[in-house]
């Protein structure tokens, strides 16, 4: 069948689509009603003239404003959407999309962070040793802005993981095939930055390969909080703090950094997220990932090939336990493990 597997189930792929769709729907509307608004005052207030196109410093503020602010509003359609289609459409609880609650999973969190930060730094480190960048200078001075976008690399951090760690990876794992539960993600993930200024064959790489790595902690924490904190700190230490561009975003940073040398290095104008180092530091993440959890490698596999919808809790002495999801009424139940993979 077209739209079904042979299991009754919705086709991955059609869920995926979906919930894509509405999302870009949704971002596209509400961009044309806030431009077609802004002109529209702007116009009526005599701040901008319709028949040669010249605005007042009134109007270039607002527009200033508004082109800040869809970032924030980019992210919270990201988070709404997917939770919304989970919940409602396919009837799941939000502890299978990886969203138990944070109270119970904030090691998880700050662990994600942790590791974020570290990784960030090192990579910084590296980038100073092989005389890839060079420090101009020192802001040590915490501004509204850096709050700002504090708060606007959370927002991203939640939605970027909700749709691809979340949602497309937990629809995926109807497929019951290791392969295409981590990897199809990590590629909408990579595909997803494809209008980032300065794109191309490295950024695309490592993107992935950060879209793997989140994927892999995923399935061995059974949450999004590692993930979705690994996010949030390895932008946020990349762009205000180290003052990098962040995959081809220029920011202002604590840190004025700057980049010489060879660009397939250290990524050149998109940010080291453009070169060969970050694909050294994140090989070296997933090496470290295999080499903390290859003993449970084959339990999660075994897992995810019997169709294993599990979350997470923590135990009382701390460390986490995979049980069983209580889902909301399901579609169809889960097949048997000797069966074929169904998209």
């Amino acid at each position: 069948m077209m739209f079904r597997n042979k299991n009754g189930e919705i086709r991955s792929g059609w869920k995926i689509a979906e919930m894509l769709g509405i999302v870009f729907g949704v971002l596209f509307l509400l961009i044309f009603v806030i431009q077609f608004g802004f002109t529209s005052v702007m116009i009526t207030t005599g701040n901008l003239d319709q028949a040669t196109g010249m605005a007042t410093p009134f109007a270039y503020q607002i527009a200033a404003l508004l082109n800040g602010s869809m970032m924030f509003i980019q992210s919270a359609v990201m988070i709404v959407v997917p939770i919304l289609l989970w919940t409602r459409r396919l009837k799941k609880a939000k502890s299978a999309l990886g969203l138990p609650p944070l109270s119970k999973h904030g090691r998880a969190m700050i662990q994600g962070l942790a590791i974020g930060a570290g990784s960030m730094t090192l990579t910084f480190l590296l980038l100073l040793v092989t005389d890839s960048a060079q420090v101009l200078t020192w802001v040590p001075q915490l501004s509204p802005s850096l709050l700002l976008m504090l708060i606007l690399y959370i927002l991203v951090g939640y939605s970027e993981e909700i749709i691809c760690r979340g949602y497309i990876q937990g629809v995926m794992r109807q497929t019951r095939n290791p392969w295409l539960i981590i990897l199809v993600p990590s590629l909408i993930f990579s595909l997803l930055h494809s209008a980032n200024q300065g794109i191309g064959l490295i950024p695309y790489l490592n993107i992935f390969l950060i879209g793997l790595f989140l994927s892999l902690i995923t399935l061995t924490s059974g949450n999004l909080y590692p993930a979705i904190g690994f996010h949030i700190f390895w932008n946020f230490f990349q762009g205000p703090i180290y003052g990098f561009s962040v995959s081809g975003g220029q920011e202002n940073g604590l840190l004025t950094t700057y980049m010489k040398g060879n660009s397939l290095l250290n990524g050149g104008a998109f940010g080291p997220e453009g070169g060969l180092l970050v694909t050294a530091v994140i090989l070296l993440m997933i090496g470290v990932w295999y080499w903390r959890t290859r003993e449970q490698l084959p339990g999660l596999i075994a897992q995810l090939k019997a169709g294993d919808q599990s979350v997470v809790k923590e135990g009382a002495a701390g460390d986490f336990q995979r049980e069983t999801d209580q889902e909301l009424p399901a579609e169809s139940k889960a097949a048997s493990p000797a069966e074929k993979t169904e998209l």
